[in-house]
């Protein structure tokens, strides 16, 4: 048999194939290039986050990290005799005040301080602590050898709402036992906004050190009613700056 072959009649045109095609790839190239510029899109976003976690760190983070001491809170109590301060948080294992921070490690320090100077005449002070529920721990309190009060530290961070008691042993005629309450209000700022506030408004002074380091205190006023933040700031060169920041944030006083 022979072969049927088709002729294309006056009016019938051919389907248009080859265009069709060049548009199917035209598509394909402008997926591929969408394709291409969102992954450059990502890497150019990837660049640009590690070169800015690279970059220079604020003074704010200068700050966090020459920590020479960071109370976290401090609580005291009263008897008629004697004063008892208690606050933990963290401090340069080699503690010199000279302008270059070491490494911090974690503490929390008993202080106590006779109100007669005449009270207590002994160089050391047995006692005992107690956080929460733990059993009580003995310790030995040194006395200050350019001041008159005495100190021991438990060398490790105790959390802000614990329970603390100290129980102060001279003989066995003299004992007594201290509730040791947190000498800030609940709505009191922390200590690292305290540091915030104190860079903000210190930058000026300290952001051309070349180098600094911070210690973020608790003081209380005279009466013994109000407690205040006290950040310092000491360069290598022996400048020192401070402020004194209340509980809610308010800059009371500084020296700059």
């Amino acid at each position: 048999m022979g072969k049927i072959i088709k002729r294309k009649s006056a009016g019938e045109t051919r389907p248009k194939k080859a265009k069709a095609t060049r548009s199917t790839k035209q598509l394909k190239t402008r997926r591929r290039v969408f394709a291409i510029a969102g992954i450059a899109a990502v890497i150019g976003v990837f660049v640009l986050v590690v070169v800015l976690a690279s970059g220079t760190r604020t003074l704010h983070q200068v700050a966090l990290d020459n920590l020479a001491e960071a109370r976290f809170f401090m609580m005291q109590a009263d008897s008629d005799n004697e004063r008892v301060q208690f606050f933990s948080g963290l401090r340069e294992q080699d503690y010199r005040m000279d302008g270059r921070a070491t490494r911090a490690i974690p503490f929390a320090l008993i202080n106590l301080e006779p109100k007669n100077a005449t009270h207590i005449d002994e160089q050391q002070l047995q006692g005992t602590i107690q956080v929460d529920e733990n059993a009580p721990v003995t310790v030995t309190l040194e006395r200050n050898q350019f001041g008159r009060n005495f100190a021991v530290d438990i060398g490790r961070n105790v959390p802000a709402d614990a329970t603390v008691t100290f129980t102060l042993k001279l003989d066995n005629d003299y004992t007594v036992v201290f509730d040791l309450k947190n000498v800030m209000t609940e709505d009191a700022i922390g200590w690292e906004d305290a540091l915030k506030i104190a860079v903000d408004h210190l930058q000026e002074h300290i952001k051309d050190a070349r180098s600094f380091e911070t210690y973020v205190k608790i003081i209380t006023d005279q009466s013994n009613i109000a407690a205040f933040w006290f950040v310092q700031f000491v360069t290598d060169a022996g400048d020192l700056f401070f402020v004194v920041i209340g509980a809610d944030g308010s800059v009371i006083g500084n020296q700059r």
